[in-house]
């Protein structure tokens, strides 16, 4: 029998081998999820530290601007990929995103096309090791209908491992190298790691795979050789003892692998202890464009600022265009403040759109600003004007400004009061002649973009109050817009453009009616006046009609105009389109009712209502009552008006506000009409109920009805009584429902609670039930888990609460449903539940602290959670002073006032709980909490210190920089973190406020501790208002939350405004908090930047 040599058998199975994987497995054509880790080391609730990996096996650029990386189970968090981003052929990007990106059991992650098409996605996968594994493709870019998917050591932004076969990316050869840290101290041990691309293999003399070949060379003649095989994921790791004994002395150590013909390096340092980084506080060059986006003939100005001035030296300046070519290059010298000021005008000749830098270079100092130039899109009217307000304070300046869709020298420009007077001069609210009418005719010069801008101050005096028009023009076409002077800006409301109304809402027979209106002006060609079309329509929309018999001259006499049978109107309104009229209710053509007046001009129609009442008609009984306002605010009056005609001398009130309670007061009737008033609260909450003085305190805020009653009817008035009056409505629901949560966990009490307007005239007769509210709790299935019948307070209100017991309520959503007469509505709410309710095992309470670590007199928060739902009779807390070598006090409590406590009461959510205060007297030490059950006894343990022991102790800094901040209030988290299975914590808060010159001196930084302590601002609370940089000292001292800190403040009245923030003690750390940045007075154009330095603690 033949047999085959052994180079042969190797050769075969080599062969079989790549046949079976080329058969089975394939690179994708498209860009792939090639890597992820949702859960490295570390909290990932307080770093950002989960990461996917793209990889593009393709041979062409892929753009994937706008792609999304997408959660699809427990947080659904998705990451948009910057526009314009590429990823070339056989690139790896890595990308991160928010904590808690992903969940770490059974995830999927997606990758979405900006069409959201999915591209590729993952597995089901579950990582719940915390450590430096990561689930990858076997191979890179390699797609399967088998599990392609591996768990194994995290390589991000490196190969996993090339397929055989798999085209010419498979023949390149690639290694690399790392050290676990960069820097040690003599004694430990560095970890040497790296990976390969592929296996590669030697013929002579023997077909063997090859072997990797590190060398680490240090100082004087250290030199170490290792050779290691890649293991079968195709990495490889060493150990290096970096012992004196073994020659190994400071400095700097470069290793290098060799695998094939691929080579790579890196390099680590070895010392007595490592050095700690300083915070330097390096110069600072800022740059700042006074707009974000221009046009072409428009400038450009820039600021530039420095806080180290270098005697003699110019700063360079250079300005790219979209396509990167150099367009304007300049030197500036800096003022005595550091500032450097330029302007580059954007040329309207062959424009570069899109985003231009400027690049700034000073010493060593270098700082770069971006803009953006746009396209100049022409608007399709000739000329545009607009005022900066709708109203002005007399004495206030009118800021014009506009822009023309043709390039001239100069506009022409007029300002005309119009609003104090008709035509002609004649005061609106009197027959008096008004002279002096205030008016202005000037020019307005264009900028290179075609814009103008004019300021005008009108002077102070009550002659100028009134409307103005401002019109801008030349031969090619013109514009206007009007503003007004009163003397109450803050209170100006700007009115409809088309509208018309009367002085009242009812008249009686022979009243007058005064109308006026406004109408915005029409353009014209000839000088004859376009006038306002008035006609009166009756409730069924049909123009009134006069009686046959009416003379002609009653017609005259009721300003009928023309001789016809129907009523109807012109007024000429003036310059500011206003218009006004009036005209007498005619008996014989108005009988009671409600009527409409519509206004009509150049096709715009506008419409209002009145009422005609008569004080003699007993037939009409009906009873018509209306506020002056829908919503009022705290400490308005409340104005009713009525009309009733029927006779009676008086109407009773009855107001009804929101919780229920009423007030019952009465308004007599003179000439079938009545008034009343009401002065709502000066303050939001209301007196609290004797009955309860620890029951909360009612709110005013809400609808309010008001409910006026003659001898056969009753009408009801609403209103809203409200915190903000000016953006709030008044909206009535005939039934309304609501929870005071949306979300609940079980084991909480729900308050429902909601409104019903009743019936008019509704009562209970004997032995029936008087109308109630249904209220139904059910699932989204409909099945009834409670059921309620509720009987509505005075005012139509109604609440109760329900027990969301664990039992009954699981996770999910529910809805409550209340019914009223033929009325149905529903609200839906969410129970979340923490508890597990079907876990099997052994019972076992937990038990924990809030700390580790006490001082005498600090509150304990002590609790216990177990590992079912289950109901416990009693639980006993006990808290003992744990000493060495003390005797085992056994079944007897000997700890501090040997007091049990039962806790069992206090349960909560799933948890029981217990707050310890600490007796002042208590002794130092380690403290043992017991809790005794039932079905045993659980511990846990925290200690009395004198100081807490949170020290810095890295040897290295990490800080989180936040630049261009234009937020005016900023919330600054400074909370402990894991950065590489190290826990970090913030020790300095630095950083600077950039303001556009002249606004130095009103904007400013104001810095809050968690306290409310305001630790930098001009306030005189503030413990730093001025530069801390005096008398030698270049920081002050100050105590802010507890501790002391040290703070450099540059001081205000600056354009660049400069801070940092630091323990006084180098080995504190600012402890966990929320600090604030407030940016007073705050402008568009202000930046802020700040940083948080971290250091390692123990």
């Amino acid at each position: 029998m033949r047999t085959l040599p052994l180079a042969g058998i190797i050769a075969a199975l080599l062969f079989i081998g790549v046949f079976a994987v080329s058969y089975s497995e394939e690179l994708a054509d498209h860009v792939v999820i090639n890597e992820i880790d949702t859960n490295p080391p570390g909290d990932d609730s307080k770093t950002v530290s989960e990461w996917v990996e793209l990889y593009n096996p393709t041979d062409k650029d892929v753009n994937i601007g706008g792609w999304k990386i997408a959660s699809t189970t427990v947080t659904k968090k998705t990451l948009t990929l910057p526009v314009s981003t590429v990823i070339k052929p056989g690139q790896f990007l890595v990308y991160s995103y928010q904590s808690l990106w992903f969940t770490d059991v059974s995830e999927k992650v997606q990758l979405k096309d900006k069409e959201g098409t999915v591209i590729d996605e993952t597995q089901v996968i579950t990582d719940q090791k915390n450590d430096y594994q990561s689930w990858q493709r076997k191979f890179d870019g390699v797609i399967s209908e088998s599990n392609s998917w591996i768990f194994r050591g995290s390589t991000p932004g490196s190969t996993n491992g090339k397929l055989m076969g798999s085209g010419s990316q498979s023949t390149e050869l690639a290694v690399s190298i790392k050290s676990d840290k960069k820097s040690y101290i003599f004694g430990e041990t560095a970890v040497i790691s790296g990976n390969v691309s592929k296996r590669v293999y030697q013929e002579k003399p023997t077909y063997i795979q090859q072997q990797l070949i590190i060398n680490i060379d240090g100082p004087g003649t250290f030199h170490k050789l290792v050779t290691i095989y890649p293991d079968l994921n195709l990495q490889y790791k060493t150990l290096v003892k970096l012992d004196k004994v073994q020659g190994v002395t400071a400095g700097q150590y470069k290793i290098d692998v060799k695998y094939g013909d691929a080579t790579d390096y890196n390099a680590f340092s070895v010392g007595e202890q490592l050095q700690e980084a300083q915070v330097e506080q390096k110069s600072v060059l800022q740059i700042s464009t006074d707009k974000e986006t221009y046009i072409p003939g428009q400038t450009v100005k820039f600021t530039v600022t420095t806080d180290s001035i270098i005697p003699g030296e110019g700063l360079k300046y250079v300005v790219y265009d979209a396509n990167g070519i150099q367009i304007f290059t300049g030197k500036l010298f800096p003022n005595q403040y550091g500032e450097f000021s330029g302007n580059v005008f954007m040329t309207p000749t062959k424009p570069a759109y899109g985003t231009l830098d400027i690049v700034a270079d000073y010493g060593d100092q270098h700082a770069t600003a971006s803009f953006d130039l746009a396209k100049d899109e022409k608007d399709t009217q000739k000329i545009v004007i607009v005022t900066d307000k709708d109203a002005y304070a007399p004495g206030e300046t009118v800021i014009i400004s506009g822009r023309s869709n043709k390039f001239v020298t100069a506009l022409d420009l007029s300002v005309l009061q119009t609003g104090t007077s008709y035509l002609g001069g004649y005061h609106r609210e009197s027959t008096d002649k008004v002279g002096n009418i205030f008016k202005v005719n000037d020019q307005v010069k264009l900028a290179g973009d075609s814009s103008f801008r004019y300021e005008l101050k009108i002077p102070e005096g009550a002659v100028n109050l009134g409307d103005y028009k401002v019109t801008v023009s030349k031969e090619f076409g013109q514009a206007s817009t009007y503003f007004k002077i009163v003397e109450n800006p803050e209170d100006y409301v700007a009115t409809a453009k088309y509208y018309i109304k009367t002085d009242q809402n009812e008249y009686a027979p022979a009243d007058t009616i005064l109308v006026t209106g406004h109408v915005d002006l029409a353009e014209r060609s000839t000088l004859q006046a376009i006038p306002v079309k008035i006609s009166l329509l009756d409730d069924k929309g049909k123009q009134i009609s006069i009686a046959v018999g009416v003379s002609s001259k009653q017609l005259v006499q009721d300003k009928v105009s023309g001789k016809t049978a129907t009523y109807s109107f012109t007024s000429i309104p003036d310059a500011a389109g206003n218009f006004k009229l009036d005209f007498a209710v005619n008996p014989a053509a108005f009988s009671p009712g409600v009527y409409t007046i519509r206004g009509s001009y150049e096709k715009h129609l506008f419409d209002t209502k009145f009422a005609v009442m008569s004080g003699l008609d007993t037939k009409d009984k009906g009873i018509y009552a209306k506020t002056d306002k829908d919503v009022y605010g705290l400490g308005e009056t409340v104005f009713l008006d009525g009309v009733l005609s029927s006779g009676q001398s008086a109407v009773k009130i009855t107001l009804t506000d929101p919780n229920g309670k009423t007030i019952n007061e009465g308004a007599k009737i003179d000439k079938s009409r009545f008034t009343w008033s009401w002065q709502a609260p000066l303050k939001e909450y209301g007196m609290a109920d004797i009955r309860d003085p620890r029951a909360p305190r009612p709110s005013v805020f809400g609808v309010y009805k008001i409910s006026i009653s003659a001898t056969s009817q009753t009408v009801d008035v609403f209103f809203k009584l409200s915190a903000n009056p000016e953006s709030d409505t008044l909206e009535i629901k005939p039934l309304d429902v609501k929870t005071d949560k949306a979300v609940y966990r079980a084991g909480e009490k729900m308050t429902v609670s909601g409104a019903a307007i009743k019936r008019q005239g509704a009562t209970a007769n004997v032995g029936t039930v008087s109308d109630r509210v249904n209220l139904e709790v059910k699932t989204m299935t409909n099945k009834v888990l409670y059921t309620s019948g509720l009987a509505t307070d005075n005012g139509g209100g109604f609440t109760t609460t329900y027990d969301l017991p664990l039992t009954i309520f699981k996770e999910g959503k529910y809805k409550v449903v209340a019914s009223y007469q033929k009325l149905r509505v529903e609200t839906m709410f969410e129970i979340k539940n923490d508890i597990p309710t079907n876990a099997g095992g052994k019972t076992v309470l937990t038990v924990s602290t809030d700390k580790e670590q006490y001082l005498v007199g600090d509150t304990v928060h002590i609790t216990g959670s177990t590992n079912k739902v289950i109901f416990l009779s009693t639980l006993d807390l006990v808290v003992n002073h744990k000493k060495d070598n003390s005797i085992d006090c056994g079944k007897f409590y000997c700890g501090l006032g040997g007091k049990q406590i039962d806790i069992a009461r206090s349960y909560l959510n799933g948890v029981y709980s217990y707050d310890y205060k600490i007796p002042s007297s208590s002794a130092l030490g380690t403290y043992e909490v017991i809790v005794d059950t039932d079905f045993g006894t659980f511990t846990t343990t925290f200690d009395v210190v004198e100081k807490l022991t949170k020290k810095a102790v890295g040897t290295s800094t990490i800080s989180e920089k936040f630049n261009r901040i234009s937020d005016p209030t900023v919330e600054v988290g400074l909370f402990e973190q894991t950065n590489n299975e190290t826990v970090i914590a913030p020790s300095t808060v630095q950083g600077s406020l950039i303001v556009p010159r002249g606004s130095e001196k009103t904007t400013n930084l104001t810095i809050l501790a968690d306290d409310g302590t305001c630790m930098i601002g001009q306030a005189k609370e503030c413990l730093v208002s001025g530069p801390t940089k005096d008398k030698g000292l270049a920081y002050k001292t100050i105590t802010a939350a507890g501790m002391m800190y040290k703070v450099t403040y540059s001081g205000s009245d600056q354009v660049l405004e400069k801070f940092s923030i630091t323990p006084q003690s180098s080995d504190d750390v600012i402890p966990d908090s929320t600090w604030t940045i407030k940016v007073d007075n705050h402008v568009p154009a202000a930046k802020l930047y700040y940083e948080i330095v971290y250091k390692q603690i123990q």
